[in-house]
């Protein structure tokens, strides 16, 4: 069994947070590469997004059948009708599908709306027919799950999916989390490996220290600090000892400040040079698109780094007309 994990919002962009028909043709095919005959399951969690995109993954997997679909979390919107397309579905016990009538924005004036409108109700017909497709139930029964108690759709459980026929199994979560742990940290008996040689522990490495100017560390002993502190060791005579030690520790003294010294100055060279390569970065970064945010950065740092510009751009996706 092959699995697919299909988690975001659909639409055709091709970055993390988002399922695109592009992605999941590359995912049926690398899952299909070793066994073309093989089933595939879909693990779904989306709230939908883009109906087009979303038509076009459902033809897909009903294409590359066998497939079965798993909804791990809430199937909602389109994401419900790629759900649809599985030859066996199946849902947690506490997840969730949600259905509603297609919408979209628009404006402009009366022959526009119309032809809004029409669109609008071309999509229904898709997504109707796709839910009458794996339930069996009546075209007048799916408006109505599609208009919910006010308009707007509605949310279904899993015992209730299954009743209406948009589901064929409800799983329990325990139950297949408990086979998961099972399986993966039970071991069968008697599997020592035999006639394997224990390698050769390697030998304990020198361990040398490393400066660490720019770094702000320990300051390290140049060759002018070592040389002096030989020539202690090897100093010899009475008075004449005492007073030489004497400059030569201040020597050393003179010499690890200088050095303390430069290693500041490194330090905040370095600093420097990092907060105005950040504030370069930060001023180009502004600059990009959201899709463009997302290659560089992925999807979480950028949603996190740039919220505004992810919603600025969602904004214009919709008020481009794409029907949701």
């Amino acid at each position: 069994m092959k699995y697919i994990y299909l988690s975001g919002e659909v639409a055709a962009f091709e970055y993390p947070g988002f399922i695109s028909a592009n992605q999941t043709r590359q995912m049926i095919a690398d899952a299909r590469a070793e066994d073309p005959a093989e089933p595939i399951t879909v693990v779904l969690n989306s709230f939908g997004g883009d109906v087009t995109e979303g038509i076009a993954i459902y033809n897909m997997l009903r294409a590359s059948r066998p497939v079965g679909v798993v909804v791990s979390g809430i199937a909602a919107s389109i994401a419900s009708v790629i759900a649809m397309a599985g030859d066996h579905v199946a849902m947690y016990s506490n997840s969730t599908l949600f259905l509603h009538h297609a919408w979209a924005f628009a404006e402009g004036n009366a022959a526009q709306m119309k032809q809004r409108t029409e669109e609008l109700e071309a999509a229904d017909r898709v997504l109707i027919d796709a839910y009458m497709a794996k339930s069996g139930r009546t075209e007048q029964e799916i408006v109505s799950l599609l208009d919910g108690p006010n308009g707007e759709g509605g949310s279904i459980d899993a015992a209730r999916a299954l009743e209406l026929g948009l589901i064929d199994e409800i799983l329990d979560p325990a139950t297949a989390v408990a086979a998961c742990l099972k399986k993966s940290f039970s071991h069968p008996k008697d599997t020592k490996p035999q006639n394997k040689e224990t390698p050769p522990m390697a030998a304990e490495p020198e361990i040398t220290s490393t400066p660490a100017a720019e770094c702000g560390g320990t300051p390290q002993k140049n060759e002018e600090v070592v040389e002096i502190e030989k020539e202690v060791e090897k100093t010899e005579g009475g008075d004449d000892k005492e007073t030489r030690i004497s400059e030569l520790e201040k020597k050393v003294e003179e010499l690890t400040n200088k050095l303390e010294a430069a290693n500041a100055k490194l330090s905040a060279q370095a600093k420097f040079r990092a907060v105005t390569t950040s504030a370069a970065q930060t001023a180009a970064q502004a600059t990009k698109s959201w899709p463009e945010l997302v290659k560089d950065l992925g999807f979480k740092a950028a949603a996190e780094q740039h919220p505004e510009v992810r919603k600025a751009y969602m904004k214009a996706q919709i008020a481009k007309g794409s029907i949701r």
